[in-house]
């Protein structure tokens, strides 16, 4: 397992880039090539929503479309789900609602923690942030998640800001501080088609990504995109 500790969201994403690009495996999701860690745990001190570090590389549309997907009541019809739904909106329960709750009637609770799942569901393309868990301690509100899988160099970044985001909301819910994000990754990987922008920032150079998942990412993507936007 890779253990990276930082302070902030952008440093933590770079360090996970290098950790891929140096440690990675070669494996296939569907038909499309990329590098691989299994078992990353992250540990970020200070998380904001603002970071320097993805102002310069990341693609802000990516960006804007992952933080709407956090939010309640968005549809969007290229994916079969969004965060805001099942975090929001989960078979009739407002999940924010209920940790907010959990921890106001016990602040020292170790369980106000979600589930994104739902057991049996045979679609291909799952959630990949499937728990999300909320501590009170020392007065800041800390949170810890779990992914089965994680888009690095495409996604990541965009990810672990709308989480930070989710955090604050949370911290402002229940008049506490903001605490660590942390969390741990059983798939950590890089798609073949971004090498070139992971070697781009690993050397340091002046470049802006652009994503490519929905027209370069697994078959199954590809289709689902194409079939949304006839």
């Amino acid at each position: 397992m890779k253990l990276i500790t930082t302070t902030t969201v952008g440093t933590c994403w770079i360090e996970c880039i290098k950790s891929v690009m140096t440690d990675g495996a070669l494996c296939h999701d569907e038909d499309v090539p990329l590098l691989e860690i299994e078992g990353v745990s992250v540990h970020i001190s200070q998380p904001k929503v603002d970071d320097p570090i993805i102002e310069q590389y990341g693609d802000h549309d990516v960006i804007e479309h992952t933080l709407r997907k956090f939010t309640p009541d968005v549809l969007m019809p290229d994916r079969p789900f969004t965060y805001g739904a099942l975090i929001y909106h989960n078979n009739g329960v407002d999940q924010f609602d209920w940790m907010v709750r959990r921890l106001k009637k016990k602040p020292e609770s170790k369980s106000a923690t979600i589930s994104l799942l739902t057991a049996g569901n045979e679609d291909p393309n799952l959630p990949c942030l499937t728990t999300v868990d909320a501590k009170i301690r020392q007065g800041r509100l800390d949170l810890q998640f779990f992914y089965r899988s994680q888009n690095v160099l495409g996604r990541q970044y965009a990810n672990f800001l709308a989480l930070a985001e989710l955090q604050r909301h949370l911290a402002t819910a229940l008049s506490v501080d903001i605490g660590f994000m942390a969390g741990y990754i059983a798939s950590a990987h890089i798609y073949q088609y971004d090498i070139p922008y992971a070697e781009g920032i690993v050397n340091n150079y002046r470049i802006k990504i652009k994503d490519h998942f929905y027209t370069s990412g697994p078959q199954s993507i590809r289709q689902r995109f194409a079939k949304a936007n006839i």
